[in-house]
């Protein structure tokens, strides 16, 4: 489907460095929208190219067409985020293209890193790296956190009358704290009088999301890309609880490759490059060098 999307570019259109145009596609999780990247991408658009989809099911990118309503493998959210590039490709012709995915973004960015490595040539040749934020590349996705999660989706109401009694239900139901704290700062008040807060996503996508999550072969797709040459770079919140201490410690041994740094960083958790904003901008600016 076709997708919505967020785009800060350098005013000049170029960088003034040999390399040229470096494109940053960043992927937000499950239940935001691009928009959330924002405050990271104004920080970033005077050297990059920053592109953030609102992900089908997600922000301005719905209805998700009928014929795909039960479509939510991370390979048909790739199929999306394939067209987005390959228009944006021509149109800019960066020399360098890095992936950036939070939570589900993760997913839906390695599948897509596998398509640009087995059939997309021309991406192939300036795709140079891939952030991983925290998500389980081994484990069952979600740290064991999906199926409570899908859960929950399934009973959220659609509306609420105000922003207090939305936050308050998050917090009290939702499995875990950080995504409350997510879901609280996506969501949007539609109406005044009388007061009404929705969010901005359809909530059987995101059940479908989740239940189809597993079927992806995230660990082959993470040694797919180190295997290419390609740098990799997978970031947890020492608070997380989707991407579980003991599965990120499992991951750093048996996933261990040249390519692949993974890095813990403390007073954090799911939510890491929101709680860390200047650390984590850093952090990509360095790993784009």
């Amino acid at each position: 489907m076709d997708l919505h999307f967020f785009k800060w570019l350098p005013h000049s259109n170029t960088q003034e460095t040999p390399k040229g145009l470096t494109m940053l596609l960043f992927l937000h999780g499950m239940g935001g929208t691009g928009h959330i990247w924002r405050p990271i991408a104004t920080s970033l658009e005077e050297d990059f190219l920053c592109i953030a989809p609102d992900q089908r099911g997600h922000g301005q990118s719905r209805p998700v067409p009928t014929l795909e309503a039960n479509q939510f493998h991370a390979l048909d959210y790739a199929r999306d985020l394939i067209a987005i590039l390959e228009t944006l490709v021509e149109e800019y012709k960066p020399s360098r293209l890095f992936i950036v995915g939070h939570s589900m973004g993760v997913r839906s960015g390695l599948a897509t890193a596998d398509l640009i490595l087995n059939s997309k040539p021309t991406l192939r040749t300036i795709f140079k790296g891939f952030i991983s934020v925290d998500i389980g590349l081994q484990s069952k996705w979600g740290g064991g956190i999906g199926e409570p999660l899908a859960n929950f989706i399934r009973k959220l109401p659609e509306t609420f009358p105000d922003r207090k009694t939305m936050r308050d239900h998050l917090f009290a139901h939702c499995p875990d704290l950080a995504i409350a704290q997510y879901l609280t700062a996506v969501a949007k008040k539609i109406s005044d009088s009388p007061e009404s807060w929705v969010f901005p996503f359809e909530h059987e996508a995101l059940v479908q999301t989740i239940l189809q999550a597993d079927e992806a072969p995230i660990e082959r797709w993470v040694k797919e890309i180190c295997d290419a040459g390609i740098p990799f770079l997978a970031l947890r919140g020492e608070n997380s609880k989707v991407w579980l201490k003991e599965d990120y410690e499992n991951s750093s041994i048996s996933l261990a490759h040249p390519k692949l740094t993974f890095e813990e960083w403390e007073n954090c958790g799911h939510g890491l490059p929101f709680e860390q904003r200047p650390k984590f901008i850093a952090r990509v600016r360095e790993f784009c060098k």
